[in-house]
């Protein structure tokens, strides 16, 4: 730091020693600021009997910053500088206090007093670049970190310009200048695992999908339980054409996320192209243990039921969809054809006097047994199988003793067969 010299009349000459500063650990949008906080003592003076004002002052706005007093601290530096505006020291250290408490627009305007006096000082270039950026000055921030890095692109400070760069333009939204900037930061930060990420899923939303693969692949075989490249790896194969590829990295992806819905829709679909419906319903019913009131999974889940020949399953998925979704009269039509294929594999046990078992049996089969039930019993009415057709509608009685529509037609079939006494009991 600069050490001034003051000279006043009738008094002697004397010296503020070089201030050490604590480096602030602070970041903005990623960038290290490289900003100094203030001195921990008080400044040195040559004539200890004749302590000027301003001395007083500058010494009391430090004592408040170390008690954690900023706002008072910053009061007193303002007052400060207002009896004294030209000890630059002073004004640097308003103005970290400034950019410490995120006021971007006074500490822009320190930092331009301070750069009108040393226009070529590094420090407060790269302060005034920092407050552009965070104040939402992205453009003045590149114009800034642009030249600091092009002035010295190898020397101190130049990872900090080429980092506040890309977090410029990355403000701008400018994707197309922010690619090569982060290959170069890349040759000097080759295995920074997050930078690597970073390039990759740039690479990929430019379209760049074999840089993504290139540059991903050595860190993904280095760290293969990394979700983040896993899926970009996995997107950017597919993108690429490499199906199996693809599915690799995802099956990879859910062995170590079980209900990543991403990746369990992919690979659902992936099996359902290739005729492999098991695997498609395992990746399928692991979204919906997720998103349960998703209609189009639940529709796809009740057709592959009914494509490995489980109707009963089957029954249950289409029960779900018709809850959500009950004017869908194509999906109603699916439903009563699987309960009649359900109900026509089921009409033996009935013929065979089995029909109260097959009520509790059918229980493990699916949740939708009134509907299998009274499929049966049409089945029965067609065929004019009267017997058969009472023993089911007995059971449904059972279940639903308020259905009049059963009781009036469970009544005339009862007596048409002489059982009198049963109709007693209902």
């Amino acid at each position: 730091m600069n050490t001034f010299r003051f000279i006043f009349p009738f008094l002697c000459a004397f010296f503020c020693q070089p201030a050490v500063f604590a480096e602030s650990t602070e970041k903005v949008n990623g960038v290290a600021t490289g900003v100094l906080k203030v001195p921990d003592r008080d400044v040195q003076y040559a004539d200890k009997e004749h302590l000027p004002q301003w001395k007083t002052d500058w010494d009391q706005a430090r004592a408040l910053y170390r008690q954690g007093k900023v706002g008072s601290a910053l009061v007193q530096y303002e007052l400060l500088l207002q009896n004294k505006n030209t000890i630059e020291e002073a004004r640097w250290e308003y103005t970290s206090l400034l950019i410490q408490e995120k006021r971007w627009q006074t500490a822009a305007k320190e930092l331009d007093t301070l750069l009108a006096r040393e226009p070529g000082n590094r420090k407060y270039l790269f302060a005034r670049a920092q407050v552009a950026l965070e104040g939402g000055r992205a453009e003045q921030a590149v114009k800034l970190y642009g030249q600091l890095y092009e002035g010295s692109p190898s020397g101190d400070g130049a990872l900090v310009a080429l980092t506040g760069l890309i977090a410029a333009f990355d403000k701008l939204g400018n994707r197309e200048a922010q690619l090569p900037l982060l290959e170069q930061l890349l040759l000097r930060k080759p295995n920074n695992v997050e930078l690597l990420k970073q390039a990759g899923r740039l690479a990929f939303e430019l379209g760049q999908w074999e840089k993504t693969v290139n540059l991903l692949s050595k860190p993904l075989q280095d760290a293969p339980d990394d979700i983040d490249m896993l899926r970009l790896v996995a997107k950017a194969q597919e993108r690429l054409g490499n199906v199996e590829q693809a599915a690799y990295h995802w099956q990879q992806l859910v062995a170590l996320l079980p209900g990543d819905v991403e990746a369990n829709s992919w690979l659902s679909k992936y099996y359902r192209e290739r005729g492999n419906s098991e695997m498609a319903l395992e990746h399928l019913e692991r979204q919906l243990r997720v998103t349960p009131g998703y209609v189009d999974l639940i529709l796809t889940a009740a057709r592959l039921h009914n494509q490995m020949a489980r109707p009963g399953q089957a029954l249950n998925y289409y029960s779900l969809y018709l809850d959500l979704v009950p004017e869908d009269k194509k999906v109603v039509e699916e439903r009563n054809r699987t309960r009649k294929a359900l109900a026509a594999d089921l009409v033996t046990l009935v013929e065979h006097k089995k029909v109260q078992q097959l009520w509790q049996d059918l229980k493990l089969v699916t949740g939708d047994r009134e509907g299998v039930y009274l499929e049966m019993a049409e089945r029965f009415r067609q065929e004019g199988k009267e017997r058969e057709l009472t023993e089911v509608l007995l059971v449904l009685y059972q279940q639903f003793p308020s259905d009049r529509q059963i009781y009036f037609e469970l009544v005339s079939l009862l007596e048409e067969q002489g059982r009198f006494d049963e109709i007693e009991k209902l």
